[in-house]
């Protein structure tokens, strides 16, 4: 028993909770707020911390205002944290950050922005991977934060503490009723969640503009003509038109869930095969990858799989900056030795892969974060790692992928900003840069449609295909989520300089983020999983029978991509697999007639 809960209120917070609404609520105001634990801090005990000459926070009653009157570098510069907990935690233990916050629309630029973390202190590291440390919008009007963190291992006593960074940007804030609460070691089922704040989801106007460009961009013209033996129309004849593929690439990330043994693994493989057409494959260069034989084995088996079930194959990566071996890194005082093991690697990885039929590798990711490879080796290097991928793959779409472009919140212009400048000195260095990649790992910061088709019309300028690459959203609000996947798979879906959109896993039992899944470990499909059946294949998936006019024609607007054309006539039918790309007008001769 945790020492913050009596037994009664284990089953009093049990009774209490319930799941998360399953109607979708365009603003986000509701929320599951019940925290039925201990409250271990309470509003008039949390400290508030201002570095001088960032701004003022204020306390009165509570009520606490947060006044940052310009972006600071360091968000911790106005932060509103409590003293470390005075007891032991123990792995598992779950708390909850619990308040309601609105931002001052006289005093703020656009909607809030808040860091909400637990973490211990000396050395500061979040209690929770990969989610301890985590970025909430806040909007104008008052809207409840339930924010849960679960220990990942045991802790003495003195360390672990809560904090609320507010200093990013320019921005009044209100925050009141702040707890911090005690649950236990309770199932994420019973946990409080802060319901998704979607910003405009109301907002219908871009809607009809987005159909009519999917209808334009997505579709073509599928003109079939049945004849009979002597070359004449057959009017009235049956067409079908059955779509088999997407030409557009609907893919997600697969671990190396699909080279396991067991139940599981058998019905992953099968729901991936229902669901994408193309599969973005781990080939990370890393400690824990393929700088050791066991990670080159498993990269390879996978890739093995995804050819002999038909995906189109994307691979994921040659060069990952942030991930090169520790070994290596601690060559970077020898630029010479430290150029030869980066290339070594990566020609390791391009023979290995020489004779596969990859479709798209991710040259480079994430260079924003981690500046070393061009720090030792100079920005220009950068063009060399997709020169030398496009010598040895000429077939292969060599990529750039970066985050925080559409879930960067208050930064999400600068880190936009940053990235043209990054795809720009590559080019300009003589570097094939072939595609451009877009992460969405949304949490909370969920942009709008407008805004996210804004983002992809600024990188347009390159005239490259560009792809969601790295999709998901983390929440357990399943309502939200689901209206937001399917708003933002439409619209991307609708770009016409898009290419495709890969989720980061969809199987709860192998996600980064586990809440992001559109399938529960159980196997039972969650709301956004839906979502994604319907439109790929459903609402954009061609399943159409028509007649032929007087001569002999029938025409259907058809999503691009393969499908198979029947045509029926006296008890009699001719077959033909079409792969659509632009209009097409074929032939269908029938045996009857003509004798």
């Amino acid at each position: 028993m945790r020492w913050w809960l009596a037994p009664a209120a284990i089953a009093l917070l049990l009774s209490l909770l319930g799941t998360p609404a399953t109607l979708i609520h365009a603003s986000a105001q509701e929320s599951q707020t019940s925290a039925e634990g201990t409250t271990l801090v309470p509003t008039a005990e949390f400290r508030l911390d201002v570095r001088p000459g960032t701004g003022s926070i204020d306390r009165q009653n509570n009520l606490i205002t947060v006044d940052s009157p310009a972006p600071q570098e360091e968000a911790w510069a106005l932060q509103v944290q409590c003293e470390p907990i005075s007891k032991s935690v123990l792995a598992s233990d779950v708390f909850c950050v619990s308040f309601d916050a609105r931002a001052l629309p006289s005093n703020t630029d656009g909607l809030g922005s808040i860091h909400v973390s637990m973490a211990t202190n000396d050395p500061w590291e979040p209690i929770e991977e990969p989610n301890g440390f985590r970025t909430f919008d806040v909007p104008n009007q008052w809207h409840p934060f339930r924010i849960c963190f679960r220990a990942k291992q045991n802790y003495d006593a003195n360390r672990v503490y809560a904090s609320i960074q507010c200093a990013e940007k320019k921005q009044q804030l209100e925050i009141r009723d702040l707890k911090l609460i005690g649950l236990g070691n309770v199932p994420d089922a019973s946990l409080p969640f802060t319901r998704l704040f979607y910003p405009s989801a109301d907002n219908d106007a871009w809607r009809s503009e987005a159909q009519r460009s999917i209808d334009r961009h997505r579709k073509r013209n599928l003109t079939i003509r049945v004849v009979d033996a002597a070359g004449q129309p057959l009017a009235g004849a049956t067409v079908q038109v059955q779509q088999q593929k997407h030409d557009y690439a609907f893919g997600t990330f697969v671990g190396n869930t699909p080279i396991h043994a067991g139940e599981d693994a058998a019905k992953f493989r099968e729901q991936t095969k229902r669901w994408f057409n193309r599969v973005t494959l781990p080939r990370y260069w890393a400690d824990w990858g393929t700088d050791h034989p066991a990670g080159v084995v498993k990269a390879d088996a996978t890739a093995e799989w995804a050819i002999d079930a038909g995906f189109e194959i994307k691979n994921h990566l040659l060069l990952y900056p942030q991930f090169i071996p520790d070994r290596v890194k601690q060559l970077a005082d020898q630029p010479a030795r430290f150029q030869t093991e980066i290339e070594t690697a990566m020609d390791a990885a391009l023979e290995r892969t020489r004779d596969m039929p990859i479709a798209v590798w991710d040259a480079i990711n994430e260079l924003r974060d981690v500046s070393l490879v061009g720090d030792v080796l100079g920005r220009d290097y950068y063009a060399d790692v997709f020169n030398r991928g496009q010598r040895s793959q000429p077939n292969a779409r060599w990529f750039i992928n970066e985050y925080g472009l559409m879930t960067g919140g208050s930064e999400r212009s600068k880190h936009l900003a940053t990235y043209i400048q990054q795809i720009e000195q590559i080019l300009d260095s003589g570097g094939a840069v072939e595609g451009i990649g877009v992460q969405g790992h949304f949490q909370a910061d969920l942009i709008t449609m407008p805004e996210a088709w804004k983002v992809l019309n600024e990188l347009s300028r390159f005239q490259l295909p560009i792809e969601i690459t790295e999709f998901d959203v983390d929440s357990r609000d399943e309502a939200t989520q689901a209206q937001f996947t399917r708003d933002f798979l439409t619209l991307v879906f609708a770009h016409p300089a898009t290419t495709g959109f890969t989720t980061w896993g969809f199987w709860e039992g192998d996600m980064w983020r586990p809440h992001g899944a559109m399938i529960r470990e159980d196997w039972t499909i969650k709301p956004n999983g839906q979502v994604w059946e319907e439109l790929i294949l459903s609402t954009w998936w061609t399943n159409q029978t028509v007649q032929t006019n007087a001569e002999g024609m029938a025409t259907v607007r058809a999503f691009r991509g393969t499908h198979r054309v029947q045509a029926e006539a006296q008890d009699w039918a001719r077959i033909r697999t079409v792969n659509l790309l632009e209009d097409e007008t074929i032939t269908l001769q029938i045996g009857v007639g003509g004798e």
